[in-house]
């Protein structure tokens, strides 16, 4: 990967062109969670710190992590991983936001590095308890406003298998991490 030296070492950590294992951390403290990820290809995770991001974008919103997986030359794919102790549809909510704000650091990290666009992008969420699905035990997901058309409530995408980021169909997949908030994922 060009350019990789002009990054802070602080920022990213890097496997071997054969791959190995990166971890992507959760940078608040609120949910202390951590993703193991075994790769079989070169692979780079960005970290980087709320609001500490590239400070002429309008967003300040930043995923936990940010990963390029290599699979052939000049192929890359992009992977964005959130972490949250417990999905909610505030934190949901926030979770897109932060897969947003990692899409656009993601396209400018990619012109620096001089890559051809990503392959393909896939966004995770990794979380203890869910409070968003039909079998939730959350009883304020029952509430209906009165007088008011039933619409689409915007923790619904939680149960689909895409997800809509600026413009973009992207796959979303859910990591379910263990008590101690630990989990792993294979790319």
């Amino acid at each position: 990967m060009n350019n990789l030296e002009y990054l802070e070492r602080s920022f990213y950590e890097k496997t071997g062109e054969t791959g190995g294992t990166l971890y992507v951390i959760e940078q608040e403290k609120s949910g202390e969670a951590q993703v193991t990820l075994h790769c079989s290809n070169e692979a780079v995770v960005f970290s980087i710190k709320p609001n500490n991001g590239f400070p002429y974008l309008r967003t300040k919103n930043t995923p936990d992590g940010i990963v390029f997986v290599k699979r052939e030359e000049q192929c890359w794919e992009l992977h964005i991983f959130e972490c949250k102790k417990t999905v909610r549809v505030k934190s949901w909510e926030k979770a897109k936001q932060q897969f947003e704000g990692g899409m656009l650091h993601a396209y400018m990290l990619r012109g620096l590095f001089g890559l051809p666009p990503f392959s393909k992008i896939c966004v995770y969420t990794a979380y203890q308890d869910d409070h968003l699905s039909k079998n939730s035990p959350d009883p304020a997901l029952l509430r209906q406003p009165v007088g008011k058309p039933v619409k689409k409530p915007p923790y619904a995408d939680w149960d689909d298998p895409c997800l809509v980021i600026l413009g973009y169909e992207v796959p979303h997949q859910r990591i379910l991490l263990n008590d101690s908030g630990q989990g792993e994922y294979t790319l």
